[in-house]
């Protein structure tokens, strides 16, 4: 075996191993960590008994392995009453807090409006609803008696994702929901947002009042 050949196949060993470690790296990054889950239970087990009053259950813990949240680790927690999902977790200042008002308030809203947009639009792939960001967040911790929905002055965002391009009474289907927030619902503030298929190349649709 000449020398070329061995320093060929010496390179090739040389990258076969950096990729495998890569993967073995990327793989160990991407799995959870089975002590900081139960870390991350006992202390969301400890805030649900210091904050709530019986009616809220531990299901299962997540890991943000993508950087989406402030978080690595949160409880998921489900209201047994009502069945609002919402999570605990510690924020960037080492305190636990929840987002039950936050879930609580897009529950209720996505209830209230979900049948309305899939009366009026088609091709509907997802519809959310995000009180994310507002004046909701970080406020009524700890709380299950809230306000109702009409009372709270954020603004919430209601995105509806469509598989087809842009139609005609599109814009008129989202005057009709505004009208349906504002004067059957109450709802004081809101923004509704339609978004087409990539393949369109059409532009969001967006309203706010």
């Amino acid at each position: 075996m000449n020398s070329f050949v061995k320093w060929t196949l010496g390179i090739l060993g040389v990258l076969v191993a950096l990729v495998g470690f890569f993967v073995i790296l990327f793989i160990v990054e991407m799995t959870p960590s089975q002590e900081k889950e139960e870390e991350i239970t006992r202390k969301a087990t400890a805030y649900l008994k210091s904050h709530y009053s019986g009616q809220m259950e531990i299901y299962d813990t997540l890991f943000d392995n993508m950087g989406n949240f402030e978080f690595e680790y949160a409880a998921k927690v489900s209201n047994r009453d009502n069945g609002v999902s919402f999570l605990i977790y510690e924020n960037s200042l080492g305190k636990m807090v929840d987002d039950y008002a936050v879930s609580y308030y897009e529950h209720e809203l996505h209830n209230k409006i979900a049948d309305d947009i899939k009366e009026r639009f088609s091709e509907i792939e997802i519809i959310t609803v995000s009180y994310a960001g507002t004046s909701i967040e970080g406020a009524y911790i700890g709380e299950v008696d809230l306000p109702k929905i009409q009372e709270v002055g954020a603004t919430p965002s209601l995105m509806i994702w469509l598989d087809r391009g842009s139609e005609a009474n599109d814009e008129d289907m989202v005057d009709e929901l505004i009208d349906r927030l504002k004067y059957d619902i109450g709802l004081p503030h809101a923004t509704i947002s339609v978004e087409y298929t990539p393949n369109s190349n059409e532009q969001r649709l967006s309203k706010q009042y």
